[in-house]
Formats: C-alpha cells, structure tokens, sequence
C-alpha cells in the first residue's frame, strides 16, 4: 500500500501533467499571437490612459477592492477522489502531511496570480502614491501574507456545513481584507498591524470551534470536482475532453427565442444549436458574465477611442473563442443525421448563431459607449466591433471548424 506521501506525489504529478498536455492546446500560436497583440495595444492603452488621470484618482480603493476579492477566493486544491471516501476516510487521522502539502500547493499557484495582477497595477499604484521600490515590494509581502490567512480560512471552513456560517465568514473576510489591503496601499502600517492581530484571533478562534469536528469529506471531493469541471471547460474550447461532464437547465422564460427558428428540416442543427445554448451555463453564462465585464470597463475608458477598441475586440474575441465547443455538443448524438440536409447545413447554422451572439454583444457594449461618451465614440465602438465579429465567425471561425473537420 503507498504511504501518504507517495498518493500526494502521485497525484499532484498527475494534476501537473494533465494539465500541461491541455496547455499545450490551449496555448497555440494563433492565440498567443493575439494575446501578444491586444497585451501591446493594451500597453499603450493604458500608458496613454495613465498621462490623463487627475491626481485624485482613487486608485487605492480600486485596487483594495480588487485584491480583497481575489485573496477573498482561497480555497485548497486537495486533488481528493470519490474512492477516497471509502479508502482514505479511515485514515483521516494520518492525512495532515497530506493536507499540508496540499495547502502548501494551493498557496504558491494562488499567489501566482496576486503578484501578475499587482504587476499589472504598479504603473498605477506608484503614479498614484509615488511610492517607493521598497514599500511597493513590501506592499505586495503583506497582501500575500493576507492571502495566506484566508486561505487558512478557507480550510477552516471545510469543516462546516451550515451556510449561514459560511456567508457570514465570507462577509467578515471581505471586510477585513478591504480594510487591511487599503490600510497596506495607504502605508498607514500601525493600523494595518491592529488587524493583523483580529485576524490572529479570529484564526484561533475557529481553530478551537473545529476541534471536535470531523473533516467534511463530500464537501471536499464536490469542490474539487466543480474545479476540475471548470478548468475542463476552457481547455474543452480547444480540444475534446473527455472527462468534462454537461449539464442543461431548463429556462422556459426564453423558449421565445426558440420560436424564432423555423420548424422544418433546414433549420435542423439551427434549433438544435441555439437550445443548447440556451440550456447550457458553460455558453449562455460564458456570454453573460463576459458581457457584463466589459461593459464595466467599458464604463471607465469610454472616452479613449483606442482602449475602447482594444476593449470590445477583447471580450468579443474571448466569448467567441470560448463558445466555439458549442460545434461540438452533438458530435456523439447521431439522431441529427437522421434528417436529410441536416449535415449540410450545420457549419452555416452554427456560424449563424455565433454572429447573432457575438453582434447582440456588440450592441450591448456600444450602448454602454454611448450612455457614458458621445455619439462618434459609439459609432467608431460598434464599427470596429461588427468589422471584427464578420472577420472572426465568417473566417477565422470557419477555417478553423473546417481544418479541424479534416483533421478528423
């Protein structure tokens, strides 16, 4: 029998391994290279947009909102199966060098992602508050100190149940996370210290509220595995995955839009494309959450033509990119074929409906343009959108469905 030791290498070597023989889909030239030419258009966006920014701009509080959030989302990624119920319960009293490894692991790829996006804010923070090297590297060994307290936290919480105290920690971290982030980015470091202290007994508080209770085991295995699902969803944008599980959801409320198709053997695919996406979060919710995103920042740079561009063409692009496995949803269903013409007509139905989603979108973030800049500003916004979306459905979109139909 392996020690547990052994099933953590085991398994984190697994983890790593899948997940960079799916990186290597997911990053393909053609991605990276536009990826390369929107992170340069942004440079000089944002470079631009730093020149103009009045000197009372609340950058401090953007950026304790910003990273309260994201220090706020900690949770252990303990790569835990469905068997481990029935063959590593037992052994629960011998798994906290398994967890430890489990938390260390959680907390380095986390932190990943608070120092690209403290990067990402420097030009701002030091333009803003004119702070140092020094207290900026400080800045950015505090917030990851803050990061580290919810993620443990965050583990504590695995041994509840109850929601109630769930959402009532999830409030009182966000609160205490704003506050500590933005006494870190003021430089005001004795209240930042006070803090520090509430969350040392908060800690201890609920370190000793666990001690009689046992680890939740379902709650853990459901969590790794709606993380799994998640990254299965993006790298099944980009190639089959077999391991990702569909869900559909049935919303009446919107069966008018399936109305609009006509109910005959030409519009077969048609129907059958538009009602998965209806039903299915991994697309509708795609476009909803993408949609409101860059709408809000939109919002803020509604009066610079370029990073307004830059912006539209962005999330266009990624909800595109993100919804083209929508092809793909009835490959194993071979019911479609029965109907003559279906076949024929299905790259033309699909490509319909992605340029029905993607011009809706564009719609939505010109309207957007023009409740917050002028009336030249949102036809230049929706021109450049509605040119990209006929270029990227019409032709990058379908070059690719067909190479990858004739690679088959």
């Amino acid at each position: 029998m392996k020690s547990i030791d052994e099933i953590w290498r085991t398994r984190v070597n697994h983890h790593i391994n899948e997940t960079r023989s799916y990186l290597k889909y997911m990053l393909n030239d053609h991605l990276l290279f536009v990826f390369i030419f929107l992170a340069a258009g942004g440079a000089v966006a944002y470079q631009g947009w730093l020149q103009t920014i009045p000197e009372n701009f609340p950058a401090v509080i953007i950026m304790s909102i910003t990273f309260a959030f994201i220090v706020l989302t900690s949770s252990v990624r303990t790569l835990v199966k469905e068997a481990d119920v029935v063959f590593l319960l037992p052994m629960e009293h011998q798994m906290k060098g398994y967890f430890q490894k489990a938390f260390t692991y959680s907390f380095v790829t986390q932190s990943f992602i608070i120092v690209v996006t403290f990067i990402l804010f420097a030009p701002l923070y030091l333009k803003i508050t004119s702070a140092s090297g020094l207290v900026f590297l400080a800045s950015l060994i505090l917030i990851l100190i803050v990061k580290f307290w919810n993620l443990r936290m965050g583990w504590k919480m695995e041994f509840f149940t109850e929601a109630s105290t769930k959402w009532s920690d999830l409030i009182v971290r966000f609160i205490m996370n704003l506050c500590t982030i933005f006494f870190i980015l003021s430089e005001n470091y004795p209240f930042v210290l006070i803090i520090f202290l509430i969350m040392a007994l908060y800690d201890v508080y609920f370190s000793k509220l666990i001690k009689p209770k046992a680890l939740k085991w379902d709650q853990l295995i459901k969590r790794e595995e709606e993380k799994k699902q998640s990254f299965y969803k993006i790298a099944n944008l980009f190639t089959d995955v077999p391991k990702l599980k569909k869900r559909a959801k049935r919303r009446k409320y919107l069966d008018w839009l399936l109305n609009q198709v006509k109910y005959d053997r030409q519009h077969v695919f048609g129907y059958l494309f538009l009602r998965a996406f209806l039903r299915s979060g991994d697309y509708s919710g795609i476009v909803v959450r993408l949609t409101i995103i860059g709408s809000i920042i939109i919002f803020f740079t509604s009066e610079q033509v370029l990073g307004n561009s830059i912006v539209v063409v962005l999330f266009s692009f990624l909800t595109g990119i993100q919804i083209m496995s929508l092809y793909k949803h009835f490959d194993l269903l071979e019911l479609p074929n029965l109907y003559p013409y279906a076949e024929e007509k299905k790259l033309a139905s699909f490509l319909q409906i992605m340029f029905k989603v993607l011009i809706s979108q564009s719609i939505i973030y010109s309207i957007v343009t023009l409740l917050t800049a002028d009336f030249v500003l949102f036809a230049i916004t929706l021109c450049v959108n509605v040119f990209f979306v006929c270029i990227f459905v019409f032709v990058y979109m379908k070059n690719r469905i067909k190479k990858g139909e004739k690679g088959v």
